[in-house]
């Protein structure tokens, strides 16, 4: 199903009207989330009764939004009992490939089903959203023994998650290749679409000015981010770039290092930890947003919250081929380093970058109308049955 499909199919009514053949309003969901961030909550919309079920929390985690939304911790069991007690419209699932997940899918999905035998009710649909792009087979290679065979045992329950689907959507052309690595046979597909993890436009005004020659880098100052790269390739940037500076936003184990940069640099500022509407400002006057995310045995970039929130406020991006994007950022005029681990290369991509003269506004005309992930829930949430 291409995108154009999908607006078409946004604007079909719902039809998971239980008892009468009355208007059944705004769809009762539960999301699950193995791990929690700022971002699912602020997807939260008003229109719908909402419940987020997860075990863990991420590091971005804003306490104060949490408190405006229904929010909370479950396990096996507690999906298990809330799918008892609760009527639920729609069940969104962490990802399939996403074996630690299946036993608390399997428990709200089956508590689900065994509630509407009872009540004689439909059974919710259920649905989920895909950017894996790191086979998770791979990844259990890596692992410990012990946690290798542990996920080894959840991976057998993943066949069953993917039959109980109905409605599953890829942010990515990774995601969807590699789903299609694991399940070949299109018979036993649900219903699925592709729409790009892209946003919408965050800025307003000023969006044909030219911007200094800032660039910026947004989160976990870690290696799998390609924080390293980042200091490594300053000084290549700083000598070729006379009047470029280089803000530092985020936390982690390279936070020290990050502000002994700037003790001894007067064009490089950091900010540790800062809140989300800073984020943007500082965002909003940078020209060039920049994450070398790097491969690691554990783990590679689905899709990288920075470039999205980067691209909303019309920054040019400097990333690698890990993040499930990199196609889309190299058709369009951003900067994709194939090789990710070389400085060089990111150094002068980054300086390409910051010397391109385009306009903040040129960025943006690109992004779609609708932010990529408020349409999938929209067709996931809202379509009709097919």
């Amino acid at each position: 199903m291409s995108n154009k499909d999908t607006g078409d199919a946004v604007t079909e009514s719902s039809s998971r009207a239980q008892g009468s053949g009355s208007d059944p309003g705004p769809p009762r969901i539960v999301k699950l989330y193995d791990v929690v961030r700022t971002a699912h909550l602020e997807r939260v919309r008003g229109g719908a009764a909402t419940t987020i079920l997860h075990r863990f929390q991420r590091y971005d985690f804003d306490k104060e939004l949490a408190s405006t939304v229904d929010l909370r911790a479950a396990g096996v069991l507690g999906a298990f009992c809330f799918g008892l007690t609760n009527d639920v419209d729609v069940i969104e699932i962490n990802e399939p490939l996403v074996a630690r997940a299946a036993p608390r899918a399997l428990a709200i999905m089956t508590a689900n089903r065994i509630r509407a035998a009872v009540l004689r009710t439909s059974s919710a649909r259920v649905v989920s959203y895909a950017i894996a792009n790191k086979d998770p087979r791979i990844v259990a290679n890596a692992l410990p023994m012990k946690s290798r065979w542990k996920w080894r045992l959840e991976a057998l329950l993943i066949p069953a998650v993917w039959r109980h689907l109905d409605r599953l959507v890829f942010g990515t052309s990774h995601s969807y290749d590699l789903y299609r690595s694991w399940f070949p046979d299109s018979r036993r597909w649900p219903t699925h679409c592709t729409i790009d993890a892209l946003p919408v436009a965050r800025i307003a005004g000023r969006g044909d000015a030219t911007r200094a020659r800032s660039l910026i880098f947004v989160g976990d100052f870690s290696a799998r981010k390609g924080f390293d790269k980042v200091l490594s390739a300053w000084p290549r940037v700083r000598e070729a770039v006379p009047d470029a500076s280089l803000v530092l936003l985020g936390k982690g184990v390279g936070v020290n290092d990050a502000l002994h940069l700037a003790s001894c640099d007067d064009r490089v500022r950091v900010e540790v930890d800062p809140a989300r509407p800073r984020i943007f400002e500082e965002m909003s006057a940078a020209k060039v947003l920049i994450l070398p995310s790097q491969p690691t045995k554990l783990w590679r970039e689905q899709v990288g919250l920075p470039i999205v929130e980067g691209l909303s406020m019309g920054c040019v991006i400097v990333t690698t081929d890990e993040t499930g994007l990199a196609q889309w950022l190299s058709t369009r005029g951003h900067w994709v380093v194939a090789e990710s681990g070389n400085v060089s290369a990111i150094a002068q991509a980054t300086v390409a970058a910051l010397m391109q003269e385009r306009s903040p506004r040129s960025v943006v005309q690109d992004l779609p109308k609708q932010d990529g992930r408020e349409a999938a829930e929209d067709w996931m949430f809202e379509a009709g049955d097919q």
